[in-house]
């Protein structure tokens, strides 16, 4: 019985910062994936199963999933940054010092796909910081605007028509928003954000 349970309702997680880290990498995975595949099966309908297994096709897939799983952690990590806000240190700078520090962590934690085998990660890692430069300095927004950030890179590495993709767009940020905001009620529930927005604010306040 107590097996059962502990499938049921998920375990705290361990409040370390690799933990956390792992906890945002494997969470974008899952939300990138997710989102990219269901979409995409939708999409296809009865020419799915055929076009997943053709390679041209599985390739692209592969690409829409690394990407949009590298703007889902940005995603994930601005979402919990609106949520812990009025405990992190005031100061904008820091703020994004410290959040774009823990998403080269995320995203280093994880292999450079095929993809980007001669570019690494480096161009993402300043898109984030362009981000960051404007969110820190505006009013947190809620999960489901900032996750219009990840439909948009599905569907602009998606393996489909121009035309379906620009009428799909709000099926898809639909979608997504969906998901982030489930999938922030988990984090809530797997993560001691007390202890994560202490570390997070002290390592903010350092990184100057």
């Amino acid at each position: 019985m107590l097996d059962l349970i502990g499938t049921l309702v998920p375990k705290r997680r361990k409040s370390d910062w690799p933990s956390t880290v792992e906890a945002i990498r494997a969470g974008a995975a899952y939300l990138a994936q997710g989102a990219s595949y269901s979409y995409l099966r939708a999409r296809t309908l009865l020419a799915g199963p055929r076009l997943f297994q053709n390679e041209d096709f599985g390739f692209a897939l592969q690409i829409c999933k690394w990407e949009a799983f590298a703007v889902a952690a940005q995603d994930l990590i601005l979402m919990l940054e609106a949520e812990l806000r009025s405990v992190l240190p005031a100061s904008a700078e820091a703020r994004a010092r410290g959040l774009a520090a823990l998403y080269r962590e995320v995203l280093e934690s994880e292999s450079v796909p095929d993809h980007r085998a001669d570019t690494g990660w480096g161009e993402l890692f300043n898109e984030f910081d362009a981000r960051l430069a404007v969110y820190m300095r505006e009013p947190p927004l809620r999960p489901d605007a900032i996750s219009i950030a990840t439909a948009l890179r599905i569907l602009k590495h998606a393996p489909i028509e121009d035309a379906v993709r620009e009428a799909d767009t709000m099926m898809v940020v639909n979608n997504v928003a969906f998901r982030f905001i489930d999938h922030q009620a988990t984090l809530r529930k797997t993560l001691d954000l007390d202890a994560f927005a202490a570390e997070l604010a002290r390592r903010m306040e350092s990184e100057g």
